[in-house]
């Protein structure tokens, strides 16, 4: 398998999330998307193929992830998701060496939405305290357990927002403080977004390209994110069920 380049780790620390297509061997995620269909199926969420736990399927987008995952429980399959490669691969963007928060990855599912896909009223969020200084704390992987189309429920992120609370030295503000107050983008955090696409389209900020990446992809694809970019759930408007998994990895 091929290492990454500097090339990439460049890329990786200016936007602060990079994919990398078909890490995962296909035959494992086939396991654990037989997993986690038999687990679905034994807890009566769906049956015969189809969603039949109009309960869950009616919660908020970050509910619903947050329920399925305290509810589906899988084999020791899932903690071979992310690989020894994958880690160094870690280490080197990180240019440190870094340990997972958790022993195993977390389930990221979903089920279908039933409504229309938008950017309106998600949870953008951190899942630490920045540091002060312009250092990667950690870096978060997320896998595709199976293919996953656009506007299908995959996380996503804002490229380029780590680099935001140090852009203007010494006065340093949060990611989602300046968001706010920019034209372009603070709709994303007010709701009423008029166009979506705009946001996946880079936009200057005191020199530092800021864009949405949505982490759609086939099964086997790995997207590794700074743990400083804001990311969020986002609405599932296909009619799969969206696979994921992640793990949270941090300096030793």
């Amino acid at each position: 398998m091929a290492k990454l380049s500097n090339e990439d780790k460049s890329l990786f620390l200016k936007h602060g999330i990079i994919r990398l297509r078909r890490r995962v061997p296909l035959k494992l995620l086939q396991k654990i998307q037989s997993s986690i269909r038999t687990e679905l199926e034994r807890l009566n969420i769906i049956s015969q193929g189809k969603i039949s736990s109009a309960k869950i399927q009616n919660l908020s987008v970050f509910q619903q992830t947050g329920r399925l995952g305290q509810l589906v429980k899988i084999g020791r399959e899932l903690d071979q998701i992310i690989s020894t490669d994958l880690i160094d691969d870690m280490n080197f963007l990180a240019g440190k060496k870094l340990k997972p928060v958790q022993l195993s990855p977390q389930l990221l599912l979903s089920l279908p939405h039933r409504k229309d896909w938008s950017l309106d009223h998600l949870n953008w969020h951190l899942d630490l305290e920045i540091p002060y200084h312009d250092v990667i704390p950690g870096i978060q992987a997320f896998v595709l357990i199976d293919d996953l189309k656009v506007h299908g429920g995959a996380t996503l992120a804002i490229a380029g927002s780590h680099k935001l609370p140090y852009s203007n030295k010494p006065e340093s503000e949060s990611a989602q403080k300046l968001l706010r107050q920019d034209e372009i983008f603070r709709p994303l955090f007010d709701g009423a977004i008029q166009n979506p696409e705009r946001y996946f389209r880079p936009k200057n900020m005191s020199g530092i390209e800021v864009f949405l990446v949505e982490m759609h992809g086939s099964a086997g694809d790995v997207y590794l994110m700074d743990l400083r970019v804001l990311h969020s759930p986002s609405i599932n408007a296909t009619k799969n069920i969206r696979m994921m998994a992640t793990n949270r990895f941090v300096l030793t």
